[in-house]
C-alpha cells in the first residue's frame, strides 16, 4: 500500500476544513453579526472554497455541487424563518438518508463502501477482491451507517437540550470524534480481515498516492 501519511493529511484536512472552520466562522459571525448573517457568511466561505478550486483548476466533484446547492437551499430557509434549530436541523435529513443507504446496500450485497472506499484509499485490485470474498465493506457498512446514526441522534440531542453556543462547540466536537473513532475501527477490521486472509500490509511511505494530496 502506498504511504499512509498523505492520507492520514488528507483526512485530518477534511476534518478541519468541512467541520471545525465552518463552525468557527458561523460562530464568530453569530457572535458580531447576527443569525443571518452567520449564515450568508458560512455559504460565502462554502462558495469561496469552491471558486478557489475552479481557480486552482482543480476538479470540483458533483457531490460538492449538490452540497453547495443544499447549504443554499438550508440558508434562504434559513434566511426566511430566522431560526438556527432549522438550520442546524435540516442537515440530520442527510445524514439519516447516508447512514440508510450505507446499510440498504450492504443489505442488499452490494455495499456503496465497495465504491466509496477507493476514493479514500488506494487498494490494490487483488486485495480489494480479498475484502469482498471476506465481506469487509459490508462489516463496515455497519461500522459507518452506526457513525452516521450516532451523529444525527446526537444533533438532536444536542440542539434540543443545549443552548445555541453550547450546540456549536459540542457538535464541532461531537462530529470529528465521531469520524475518528469511525476511521480508526475501520483501519482495525482491515487489519483483522487482511490477517485473515494471510494477507501482509506494507507501507510503501516513499511511494505516495496522487488521491491523496490536498
Amino acid at each position: 500500500m502506498p504511504g499512509w501519511r498523505p492520507i492520514a493529511k488528507r483526512a485530518s484536512t477534511t476534518v478541519v476544513m468541512v467541520s471545525l472552520l465552518p463552525m468557527a466562522v458561523f460562530y464568530t459571525s453569530l457572535s458580531l453579526f447576527g443569525l443571518r448573517a452567520a449564515v450568508l457568511t458560512t455559504v460565502g466561505w462554502y462558495y469561496a472554497g469552491l471558486l478557489l478550486k475552479v481557480l486552482r483548476r482543480k476538479p470540483v466533484l458533483a457531490a460538492t455541487m449538490v452540497g453547495a446547492g443544499l447549504l443554499s437551499i438550508r440558508a434562504v430557509i434559513t434566511f426566511l424563518t430566522g431560526s438556527a434549530f432549522i438550520y442546524f436541523l435540516q442537515p440530520v435529513a442527510g445524514t439519516l438518508a447516508t447512514a440508510t443507504v450505507f446499510a440498504a446496500t450492504a443489505l442488499a450485497g452490494r455495499p456503496i463502501l465497495d465504491r466509496l472506499a477507493h476514493e479514500f484509499c488506494p487498494i490494490p485490485a487483488d486485495t480489494a477482491t480479498r475484502l469482498r470474498d471476506a465481506r469487509f465493506f459490508a462489516r463496515l457498512s455497519v461500522v459507518w451507517s452506526m457513525t452516521y446514526f450516532l451523529n444525527a441522534a446526537g444533533t438532536v440531542w444536542l440542539l434540543t437540550t443545549s443552548s445555541l453556543t453550547g450546540f456549536i462547540v459540542m457538535k464541532s466536537v461531537m462530529s470529528p470524534a465521531l469520524v475518528i473513532a469511525a476511521i480508526v475501527a475501520t483501519y482495525l477490521l482491515f487489519r483483522r480481515t487482511v490477517r485473515g486472509q494471510n494477507v501482509v500490509v506494507q507501507w510503501r511511505h516513499h511511494q505516495p498516492w496522487a488521491g491523496a494530496t490536498t
